[in-house]
């Protein structure tokens, strides 16, 4: 089985973490390929590392923002050179561009992941996606129940299956605290709210930020990611003098390391489908506050976290030194290994994939 993933870019991401740990560990990875649309080899390992030893699977068109219709043509090329079997998309720009390839190649199968459907307010990018699915065979699956439904509802698609994300539970596992904090630079004998998520609009940063100023002086806050809202939060952070409580930590090569570095983590999110970060923090034994958006409520209960209204903004002090006192460890690292467990996920999603070329 040969099977090509395709995703907007490989910058550090939820969604792009999910497509490349679903290659790694499938039983076909030795056959499969990521492509990007956007971006370069150069700029990818740069900022992820970790991609080195997997760059003989990875292939860059470096396609500019608007269409092209040149990029369904190397996509056609790169199905051939490969003797791609399966496209897996990952969003709507991949799900375009495969649907495309897979009409200049109609024995390619084409499995498209939806991670979210927020993006379905678009009244063009939901008349994209009916259409599509109208001149084109995809097999769609959903990241979370919740996601399924909202998918349906919206564009009158019914999924054909609802594969829960995955990560690899052998690689998050909580270290040493003490140890963590010294290799980041973090103070010792404080309590850490932690979160990951790009620094964009919708991740709920500055609701988080201003939390801080109700909580006590022994709480800080450490934010792992960058992104083009970073001078404004830092701006919010000096407003409010909390210089000294709030720590940007740039993107975290090494999230094991963060996770077990801080004392709860918090994704104070406005939208959200399954988020990797989550499942990662539980992974790591960590309790959870999050906003209660896409399919967090799955995988979440009050034994692990707090669930709030995007809406409760006031709520969340209160929210954060509940939940930092709630039993982390062990327990809350069953949960996750039995519900999110990347083995299941990638087991999952290569039998879809021999269903369909059976």
């Amino acid at each position: 089985m040969r099977v090509l993933h395709l995703v907007q870019h490989l910058k550090i991401g939820g969604l792009e973490k999910m497509a490349v740990t679903l290659m790694q560990k499938s039983c076909f990875a030795e056959n499969s390929v990521v492509v990007a649309l956007q971006g370069s080899k150069v700029d990818a390992l740069a900022g992820w590392p970790q991609l080195k030893e997997m760059e003989a699977h990875l292939v860059f068109l470096d396609k500019k923002p608007k269409f092209e219709l040149a990029v369904v043509e190397k996509l056609v090329e790169i199905i051939d050179e490969h003797e791609i079997e399966v496209i897996h998309s990952h969003h709507i720009g991949p799900m375009l561009y495969a649907s495309l390839a897979c009409l200049k190649r109609k024995k390619v199968k084409h499995v498209s992941t939806i991670h979210d459907a927020w993006y379905l307010n678009n009244f063009k990018q939901r008349l994209i996606t009916k259409l599509l699915n109208k001149i084109c065979a995809i097999h769609w699956v959903a990241d979370a129940q919740v996601v399924a439904d909202d998918f349906t509802e919206r564009t009158s698609i019914t999924t054909n299956d609802t594969i829960l994300n995955g990560i690899d539970c052998t690689q998050f596992a909580a270290i040493n605290m003490e140890h963590a904090r010294y290799q980041l630079g973090l103070p010792k004998f404080i309590k850490i709210v932690g979160c990951a998520a790009r620094l964009e609009p919708g991740k709920g940063h500055k609701a988080l930020i201003t939390s801080m100023k109700e909580l006590p002086d022994d709480y800080h806050l450490a934010l792992a990611g960058d992104g083009s809202l970073k001078a404004e939060l830092h701006a919010h952070i000096i407003s409010l003098g909390l210089e000294e409580r709030v720590h940007f930590l740039g993107n975290v090569q090494n999230m094991q390391v963060f996770y077990s570095a801080i004392n709860v983590f918090c994704l104070f999110s406005e939208r959200e489908g399954l988020p990797l970060s989550i499942l990662e923090a539980m992974a790591c034994g960590l309790p959870i506050v999050a906003t209660d958006v896409g399919g967090i409520h799955e995988v979440l209960t009050p034994k692990q976290g707090i669930l709030l209204s995007p809406t409760a903004q006031s709520g969340l002090p209160f929210a954060l030194t509940k939940a930092i006192k709630l039993d982390r460890g062990q327990s809350i690292r069953a949960h996750a290994i039995a519900i999110a467990d990347v083995t299941q996920m990638s087991s999952q999603y290569d039998q879809l994939y021999k269903g369909l070329t059976a």
